[in-house]
């Protein structure tokens, strides 16, 4: 509870800026990466430098700062992020380790104190000294070694990374580390600004969620740089299998499709194209001036800022359409991924059902409820585990995926039958009009659902959230 109250007033700061902003006063600069990296194909290891610039908003004087080193958790194979159902899908040539060597850690250009915590040294302690208000700046000076295997960083077929960087933790009152999920994505990080260079063997593309642009090529390979504002991370994907397909939506918004395979590219960008061009309508336009789809071999499928990983394994129907819907809910409303994980993967999957009912019609999405939605709704999944379970609470995907995705997508279904489609996808509009850029919570989600209506409906969104299983005891279709 206290930090979903402390989530709400963070909320309430960046609402408070945002009107600074309007009266002419200044907002805060965004914290900033900068990545300075090359790729060793023969050593499968990746050179870094990051220069990072913080400001202290905690309201307090800081003297350490922490940061999740979630690459950390490749070092030993008892801390893999990955279930069993899932973990030989991501390393089918077996385990080897791999992780972040750092050289030199540095504050305001001096050598900083530092330490590890977390049974897989995930989370970095800087020692500092910033007062509130203050910005100072970190320097990381690291080697990723990377490992054969097609988990969310590695090499082989192609280059993966993700969470390849040290991130600062979400401050809550203290500094949130939160413990890597086997079960779905976990950073949670606040927005900032990211500018990369990197060097690539000859022939490598690159895929990224920011804007890319060629610096220099030589024989030995390409230096790309790569832009993205506001977004709580950057990914890259690279290789040198890759057809490219590209389009735009009326919006001017650009998408790629990227990866092996000729015909799968089309079908994804076709696929990302018609869910994009409804939810412009339905939910407006999101922050990320482009979205690179890349078809890649990962054990698992990501939803990163402008970057959405298609796992070549995953055979998910809807999967676009829901990666699409999460690149609104989840990567431009960003949420806490331990307590409210519900309000990205349920939100997401709903509104994905629901461009079938724009594409096909009502008959379509009612054949693809009782397909794709009620055969969740009539298992029974032990635990007491409900769609708005925290995520530590689930011990394997296909749980999460059973009750959090899919019930909660039904959850959302039985809200908007009750509220009426047009009003209900208002307040859909409302949540992300609101909280774009900034982090929510259910709070806030139950606020856009009240609207102006003077009706509280979050009792009955907790209704249902609580009593979705006793669909378990229905017999015959739901739907």
């Amino acid at each position: 509870m206290k930090r979903r109250l402390c989530a709400l007033l963070l909320a309430l700061a960046v609402l408070i800026s945002l009107d600074a902003l309007a009266q002419g006063e200044e907002a805060p600069a965004r914290d900033r990466y900068e990545i300075d990296a090359v790729y060793l194909e023969n050593e499968q290891a990746l050179a870094v430098s990051l220069v990072f610039t913080y400001t202290n908003r905690t309201g307090q004087a800081l003297d350490r700062v922490w940061f999740n080193v979630y690459s950390n958790l490749f070092r030993r194979q008892s801390t893999l992020p990955y279930d069993n159902a899932t973990l030989e899908a991501a390393f089918p040539w077996g385990y080897a380790p791999s992780g972040t060597e750092f050289t030199d850690i540095r504050f305001n250009g001096k050598r900083a104190r530092y330490g590890f915590a977390g049974s897989a040294e995930t989370f970095l302690g800087v020692e500092c000294a910033l007062e509130n208000g203050e910005s100072g700046v970190f320097e990381f000076y690291y080697t990723l070694l990377l490992s054969e295997n097609r988990a969310f960083q590695g090499c082989g077929e192609d280059l993966r990374l993700t969470l390849f960087y040290p991130s600062v933790c979400v401050w809550d009152g203290e500094f949130v580390a939160l413990n890597a999920s086997r079960v779905s994505q976990f950073l949670y990080s606040e927005p900032a600004d990211f500018a990369m260079t990197i060097s690539l063997p000859k022939g490598y593309e690159p895929a990224s969620g920011g804007e890319i642009s060629l610096l220099s090529s030589d024989e030995s390979g390409n230096r790309y740089s790569v832009k993205i504002e506001n977004a709580s991370e950057l990914g890259l994907i690279a290789s040198r299998r890759f057809y490219v397909y590209e389009a735009e939506t009326p919006s001017g918004h650009k998408i790629r499709a990227l990866g092996n395979e000729r015909s799968r590219c089309k079908t994804m960008l076709a696929d990302a194209m018609r869910a994009l061009a409804l939810y412009e309508e339905w939910f407006g336009v999101l922050p990320f001036e482009k979205t690179d789809i890349v078809l890649s071999p990962a054990a698992a499928s990501l939803s990163l800022p402008g970057l959405l990983v298609v796992g070549a394994q995953d055979e998910d129907d809807l999967l676009v359409e829901y990666l699409m819907a999460r690149q609104y809910f989840g990567c431009a409303v960003l949420t806490d991924p331990e307590t409210d994980p519900f309000l990205t993967c349920g939100v997401s999957c709903y509104a994905a059902l629901l461009t079938v009912k724009a594409l096909e019609g009502e008959a379509a999405l009612n054949a693809t409820l009782r397909s794709y939605i009620q055969p969740a709704l009539k298992l029974t999944v032990p635990g007491g585990l409900t769609p708005d379970s925290a995520l530590s609470r689930f011990a394997s995907a296909y749980e999460f995926d059973l009750v959090v995705k899919k019930r909660g997508a039904a959850v959302m279904h039985e809200m908007c039958l009750s509220m009426g489609e047009e009003e209900f996808m208002a307040a859909l509009r409302r949540y992300y009009e609101g909280s774009a850029g900034s982090v929510a919570n259910i709070e806030r989600f139950v606020d856009a659902l009240n609207g102006e209506s003077g009706q509280n409906r979050g009792s009955a969104l907790i209704a249902w959230l609580m009593t979705i299983d006793e669909y378990v005891q229905h017999d015959g279709d739901i739907y």
